[in-house]
């Protein structure tokens, strides 16, 4: 007999072929594939597992069985996506491929594994979200709220901090600051909207709140999303108009020329000057400050009206004659042109008493 040694060529292995040459999917779900085929023929069965490095991106077929009848057949592993809500970008994972070394024949043992890349692509869009109560925002004067709330539209990776800003703190205030975390993200937080008092007969006034990220405390992801902005009108509670006060709760002067006073003083602040016009109905019995001027500054600072009795020969008694006080239309603001006319009774007691005077010539008469 001649032993004869032959030398084996076959070598234990498998090989991988992606499709297109790379693996990718997206977090909607999509898949890939790739396929696994041995390099010789095992004298048992192996079997190859897969392994995701990630498995909140991106799940694989678990394993395949090659046996000595199909070793040279490739067979399809199935890459699947897996949706997240985080703002992550495309992320890069790997699958592991390896030889389950228990159950596989022991020339395989030894293979070593190999990886795939598999990039899944992001889904989710930093973005928030505003619902406005009834779908408006409005407040008044009194101090009125109203509320509208703000959630964020994908997971952060971070804190994400929202600031609010009004853009006239004279009209609304509003809540500063709200904090988003990766765990309360998609929980609504709500936003207080304030109206603020002023004196000003301004009507119904809209202004409006921006509503932005705060770049340096929060996740960079959400940096570039835009400012929204909520429309707010704040109710005015203020009426034009005027009030005047008599000294003693009324006014009376005589004839020998005395006086008496009352105030006016405006019951709102004017944008602009608001000029009064001050008459009397007699000016035979008695006169007065003929116009008074209110500004921005000193309406609510009460001005004198003086009116003095006027002397007469008549013997006419106690008279009583009106002061008409009224909004000078042309010259004033606006808002006060519609102010009704108020008017002031004054009575003039007269000095002029009834008879006769006797004078002699000469202070004699003979």
């Amino acid at each position: 007999t001649v032993s004869v040694t032959t030398t084996d060529d076959d070598v234990a292995g498998f090989t991988i072929a992606e499709t297109d040459g790379s693996t990718s999917v997206t977090e909607a779900g999509s898949t890939d594939l790739f396929t696994v085929v041995l390099n010789a023929q095992p004298a048992t069965d192996v079997v190859v597992q897969f392994v995701s490095a990630d498995t909140g991106e991106v799940t694989v077929t678990s394993l395949l069985t090659f046996t000595s009848a199909n070793w040279d057949t490739a067979q399809t592993v199935t890459v699947t996506g897996v949706d997240d809500d985080i703002v992550d970008g495309s992320v890069t994972s790997t699958i592991t491929v390896a030889i389950n070394d228990g159950s596989s024949d022991d020339n395989f043992d030894a293979v070593a594994d190999q990886t795939v890349s598999v990039t899944t692509t992001d889904d989710d869009v930093a973005g928030f979200t505003i619902a406005e109560t009834d779908g408006s925002t409005s407040v008044t004067e009194a101090g009125s709220t109203d509320l509208f709330t703000v959630v964020l539209n994908a997971q952060p990776a971070t804190d994400v901090v929202v600031q609010f800003v009004s853009a006239d703190t004279g009209e609304v205030t509003v809540t500063s600051l709200l904090t988003f975390t990766s765990a309360n993200w998609d929980t609504a937080q709500t936003v207080t909207v304030t109206g603020v008092d002023d004196d000003i007969v301004d009507g119904s006034v809209t202004s409006t709140i921006t509503v932005a990220i705060n770049d340096g405390s929060s996740d960079d992801n959400f940096d570039a999303v835009a400012d929204q902005t909520v429309s707010v009108t704040t109710t005015d509670d203020d009426v034009a108009g005027f009030t005047i006060a008599e000294t003693d709760g009324s006014t009376g002067v005589t004839e020998a020329g005395s006086t008496d006073l009352f105030t006016v003083v405006l019951n709102a602040q004017p944008t602009t000057d608001v000029v009064l016009s001050i008459s009397s109905s007699d000016t035979g019995e008695a006169t007065v400050t003929s116009s008074l001027t209110f500004t921005s500054a000193n309406w609510d600072t009460a001005k004198t009206v003086t009116v003095t009795g006027v002397d007469d020969d008549i013997i006419d008694g106690t008279q009583t004659s009106t002061i008409t006080v009224s909004i000078i239309d042309g010259i004033s603001d606006n808002a006060f042109d519609a102010v009704a006319d108020q008017t002031v009774s004054v009575t003039t007691t007269d000095d002029d008493v009834a008879g006769f005077t006797i004078a002699e010539t000469s202070g004699s008469t003979g």
